[in-house]
């Protein structure tokens, strides 16, 4: 990705652009980037609903822990560091926890979708690269969709082919599989909820207005205006980007993602990827560094995180209060 995002770069133009930078659209970056993770931060809240009522307070620093560990870790790990976290600090099982990360994603995906079909609306010239690449995520999005919800709706049935196609394996692992199974459909049962869900999804359009606000804030830096509309599109690519295995930090996915998105509309390769730069970096400092310091607030160790020996929390969990 990184090969692409550099292809044709003039390296000379593009240390001249990031050396002018506008450094005053840090602060109002800041302000969105905090509305960004407190937003994430409220609806995860509402996700975990059928799992206890957790406050904000609670939420957080597992959530910072596993946005950090994305900047410091590939392959998202930080996703598994989060759930394991969480699950170890309350008593809760990690693939129930993990289940509403998925949750998160389907959600993300709808969102900028939303997103996505204003922008085509409101753009004249739509490329057809970044329109294949969106027809093709709404389609492996729409399938998702229905597979979650016969998996809400049919748990049962699903259980019991899950029992059939195991037959061969050890009953330990079995066993172990199912419980996994039954905790995953409670970790996802907040989409049984009409009025949670429309809080959820509510809060996921909000949380993306600030990450195209964001966005815009980075061209700026550089001098250059896009519309709303081009900044959702670059939200957008940059989400399908990062859905792969990356580097630390989404390094290469968000540069490529920008210069894919934004080059189709007339921003110059070195303004995407000094842009790219500019927004990596301002969230990466900040977001690494409240992480690690909720890791030292929380206090739990590495190797009882690192455990896969249970998907139970083993640590003396933290009193929550009852569901619903």
């Amino acid at each position: 990705m990184l090969f692409y995002a550099f292809w044709e770069v003039d390296f000379f133009q593009l240390g001249r652009l990031l050396a002018g930078a506008d450094f005053r659209f840090l602060a109002p970056f800041f302000v969105f980037l905090s509305g960004f993770y407190l937003f994430t931060a409220w609806r995860w809240k509402l996700i975990l609903r059928p799992l206890g009522k957790y406050t904000l307070s609670q939420t957080i620093p597992a959530m910072m822990i596993g946005f950090a560990g994305n900047n410091i870790f590939p392959a998202h790990m930080g996703e598994l560091a989060r759930a394991m976290v969480f699950a170890r600090r309350f008593g809760l099982s990690v693939s129930g926890v993990f289940a509403s990360l998925v949750v998160e994603r389907v959600l993300d995906v709808f969102a900028i979708l939303f997103f996505y079909l204003l922008a085509i609306f409101s753009t004249d010239s739509f490329p057809d690269s970044i329109r294949l690449g969106a027809e093709v995520a709404a389609s492996v999005a729409a399938a998702g969709c229905v597979a979650i919800v016969l998996f809400l709706s049919l748990p049962k049935k699903f259980l019991a082919f899950y029992w059939r196609i195991t037959a061969w394996a050890p009953d330990v692992l079995r066993e172990k599989g199912a419980t996994i199974l039954q905790n995953t459909v409670v970790g996802m049962s907040a989409l049984k909820s009409p009025g949670i869900l429309l809080k959820i999804f509510c809060l996921s359009l909000a949380k993306w207005v600030l990450g195209g606000g964001m966005v815009w804030l980075a061209l700026a830096a550089f001098e250059t205006s896009i519309s709303f509309s081009v900044t959702m599109i670059v939200i957008a690519v940059s989400a399908l980007a990062v859905t792969v295995p990356s580097a630390p930090g989404y390094l290469g996915a968000l540069q490529a993602a920008f210069v894919f998105a934004l080059v189709p509309f007339g921003v110059p390769q070195e303004v995407a990827l000094a842009a790219s730069v500019f927004s990596v970096v301002a969230q990466w400092i900040p977001v690494t560094l409240l992480g690690g310091v909720c890791f030292a607030v929380v206090g739990i160790p590495l190797a009882q995180i690192s455990r896969f020996g249970s998907d139970r929390g083993e640590m003396n969990p933290e009193p929550k209060a009852p569901g619903p």
